[in-house]
């Protein structure tokens, strides 16, 4: 719970052919023996996810395909810079990030092979890069974490800018180095222009809000009474909720406006990749029935293959009022000016 300069944060910032009709039922045997028929090999991969979200499903990949994988941690937009300036000489093979914004910065650099369209067309539209080169693995939601003792349902506003006011002096939390509230803020621009956007952040830097490095946080904090509202993805809060039990928190899911976004998570192959079968294999793996399952039951996020039943502590995606037809590649030439109103506004 700290706050930063603008250059520290500026400076920690920059540096850093035909569709069939399988269904992820089907999928896993057919990933297991293309692999093995063309030979295992080896997988670079880059991830942008945290080990202990996705190192369960890597290893199950490589036991049951015999692909040898070494695996590459750090943060999304840190490896979208190193893979930017690594080019074409880059060992990695697959890109694996959490955020579809550092997918689109590779995307837009041309360093991502165009996804066979039996992949592509596996997942729902909003989640899919227009242009082939990165497809989504699973949904993320932006959300409150409220604190039920000391927060109703009343005093809540319905989008992202009413938390811009007195009645909020003093209880809210927020990551602003945090990538995925980089995003919102990018999407805030791009709907709502530059004065909108600084005038609202501002006005929450004046709140004595509290920061904190990331959202995991902000949910302990809630849980511990210690914080009202946070805001983050939906999934921290309930992880929290399916370790701890009965927890006086909960999701709030804003009723518009880029507060209530929903992020797919990705995936692209590196055209400079000397192992794409096994890359592919690999993002085929991630679409599987038991990769889906994971993504929903152990990460509380939104599977995106048709047919996995989302976990019970998950709303309808049809309930969710996310800002329709947002283009991330698009949405990257937003991010430097939303990364500069940040440290600007002085957080």
């Amino acid at each position: 719970m700290f706050k930063k300069s603008s250059a520290l944060f500026l400076f920690t910032f920059l540096i850093f052919s035909a569709c069939n009709q399988n269904t992820a039922e089907d999928v896993h045997d057919e990933i297991v023996d293309k692999v093995n028929e063309e030979s295992a090999g080896s997988l670079v991969i880059y991830s942008g996810r945290q080990e202990s979200l996705v190192s369960e499903l890597i290893n199950s990949f490589s036991a049951e395909t015999g692909v040898v994988v070494e695996v590459r941690y750090a943060k999304s937009s840190s490896l979208a810079g190193t893979l930017s300036l690594e080019g074409a000489m880059s060992p990695a093979d697959v890109f694996l990030s959490q955020d579809p914004l550092s997918l689109s910065i590779v995307a837009n650099e041309d360093l991502f092979e165009i996804l066979p369209q039996n992949i592509l067309k596996n997942i729902p539209a909003w989640a899919v890069d227009p242009n082939g080169y990165w497809v989504g693995i699973s949904g993320r939601s932006r959300a409150l974490v409220v604190d039920k003792r000391d927060v109703s349902d009343a005093e809540l506003p319905e989008e992202i800018y009413g938390l811009n006011s007195e009645n909020f002096r003093g209880r809210l939390g927020l990551a602003p180095t945090n990538s995925s509230f980089i995003a919102m803020v990018s999407c805030m621009l791009s709907q709502d222009g530059e004065e909108k956007v600084f005038e609202w952040l501002t006005g929450i830097n004046s709140l004595e809000y509290t920061e904190y490095p990331k959202n995991s946080p902000q949910v302990a904090a809630a849980a511990a009474g210690e914080l009202d509202i946070g805001m983050i993805n939906h999934y921290y809060t309930l992880r929290t909720i399916a370790e701890a039990g009965d927890i006086p928190i909960k999701n709030v899911f804003l009723k518009r406006g880029c507060g209530a976004m929903v992020m797919p998570s990705g995936v692209g192959i590196l055209s400079s990749s000397k192992n794409k079968v096994a890359a592919i294999s690999f993002v085929e793996y991630l679409h599987s029935k038991s990769a889906q399952e994971h993504f929903t039951n152990s990460v509380f996020e939104f599977p995106l293959v048709t047919g996995i039943t989302p976990n019970v502590l998950l709303p309808d995606t049809d309930s969710l009022n996310s800002s329709q037809d947002l283009d991330w590649s698009a949405l990257v030439s937003w991010q430097d000016k939303a990364v500069e109103l940040i440290a600007k506004a002085g957080f």
